[in-house]
């Protein structure tokens, strides 16, 4: 094997930035021996072959608002970035079809899109800086999902540098282009593990013509579970709907000075369709929670509405300035289940010195977990018993609890995905196969 700092070694390498950069790309604490920005596909490919070559681990890397997820990387020898890959080559306003490179920014593509009224129907967490290869890889999604899917639904096409350099395409532009697996699927969510993106086909959608959202505040957990059982059987149809604990519900209200009582529980709605039926919609749904609500806050107001959706869709609003013990935890279950898990959480959390926020994706079943740890072994040593007996309790229903960022030294005893369920072994045979050298982000993900 190569060593990555052989003057000569680095020399070859296309693009490659100076030592003073390589503190830009840590991953982990950890920072690469070599760090390159390809200019074209031509020396990615490059890159890519003198790697595998040489066994280096690599880490694509884009605007960086995602590398807190997963496991450390256990080899981690160049970082390759994709800035130079931002360009939007195809874009046809018509058929709602857009060609994008892995590292635009999503912010650049939807002010892109806006000239034409259309969108990207996502919303992630740091939409402002996040690169699109970076969400694909995720699969990153906010609260929007509940009414427009993720950013899996609207991939069409996608190119991949595979671990040995050569380029390979799957889907086109056109919507109904696959015949036999969708290998777009399988690339979105890999956490840049099976190859290395270059650019995607987007379908678009036309932006709303008119949103409105409501804050429902609840004194209990069984109004909660109600309004949510009456809102499934009705004929209304959220874009999103989202759960704020008493904790979560203090941020927001203090930052928008909604309510100053704050130990409740809220479920924030949204409407987007035509002016006239958000209305009828709203009014629908204050008059059948009327029952089960304590206090309802209707916004109007655009910028208030704005400011509401950015303060749930990112993740910095519930997390301490101090970021070195903040834990964020994403617990993945059923949408039946939100009340009783909620109600659990709290129970089994009431022992942990911290301030904890419960934000959820109410209609989706995903609960984001934020804490502040003190720095101590029995504070993590709690956590990871609670995370495992967690992760126990949702194996019937194929639930999961994931550590999206959190201290290295939580991590150390507990497993970053905890992932057992018997296609384990399907999604180590495709790694196997498709990187067979483990040169990509190697041990980060579940394989």
């Amino acid at each position: 094997m190569q060593n990555p700092l052989n003057s000569k070694t680095k020399l070859s390498i296309p693009s490659s930035l100076p030592n003073s950069q390589l503190s830009r790309f840590k991953v982990h604490g950890l920072q690469p021996k070599i760090a390159a920005s390809p200019k074209n596909s031509e020396e990615m490919s490059e890159i890519i072959r003198i790697a595998q070559k040489s066994k280096w681990g690599v880490a694509p890397f884009g605007s960086g608002t995602k590398q807190e997820i997963g496991n450390s990387p256990k080899r981690f020898d160049l970082a390759l970035c994709t800035k130079f890959f931002n360009q939007i080559p195809e874009y046809e306003p018509q058929d709602l079809v857009v060609r994008v490179e892995s590292g635009c920014c999503l912010r650049q593509l939807q002010n892109h899109l806006m000239a034409d009224r259309l969108w990207l129907p996502i919303d992630p967490p740091h939409s402002e800086q996040s690169t699109l290869g970076g969400i694909v890889a995720t699969n990153s999604s906010g609260p929007c999902r509940f009414g427009n899917g993720t950013i899996r639904d609207y991939l069409l096409g996608i190119g991949i540098f595979q671990p040995d350099g050569s380029w390979t395409q799957f889907g086109s532009r056109v919507v109904k282009n696959v015949t036999g697996y969708d290998m777009c699927k399988l690339y979105t969510g890999s956490l840049g593990t099976l190859g290395i993106f270059s650019d995607f086909y987007f379908k678009l959608k036309p932006l709303p013509a008119y949103e409105k959202s409501v804050v429902m505040l609840f004194e209990n957990l069984q109004n909660i579970y109600d309004a949510m059982v009456l809102l499934s059987r009705s004929s209304l149809q959220p874009s999103a709907l989202e759960f704020l604990n008493s904790e979560g519900l203090e941020i927001v209200c203090r930052k928008m000075d909604l309510s100053q009582k704050f130990n409740r529980y809220a479920l924030i709605v949204r409407f987007s369709d035509l002016a006239k039926s958000v209305n009828w919609q709203v009014r629908e749904l204050q008059q059948k929670w009327l029952p089960y609500v304590d206090e309802g806050i209707e916004l109007s107001d655009s910028k208030q509405h704005l400011l509401l959706w950015e303060i749930l869709r990112e993740d910095s609003p519930y997390l301490s300035k101090n970021l070195n013990n903040n834990v964020k935890l994403k617990i993945n279950i059923l949408p039946s289940q939100l009340v009783h898990w909620v109600n659990l959480l709290e129970e089994n959390l009431a022992g942990i010195n911290s301030s904890v926020v419960l934000k959820a994706h109410a209609g989706n079943g995903i609960i984001q977990m934020y804490c502040h740890l003190e720095n101590s072994a029995p504070t993590f040593q709690a956590l990871s018993k609670l995370i495992k007996e967690w992760r126990a309790k949702l194996r019937s229903s194929r639930g999961s609890v994931i550590i999206e960022s959190g201290p290295k030294n939580l991590k150390k005893i507990v497993d970053t995905w905890g992932y057992c369920y018997k296609d384990l072994k399907i999604m180590s045979q495709i790694k196997n196969q498709l990187d067979p050298q483990e040169i990509l982000n190697p041990g980060r993900f579940v394989v």
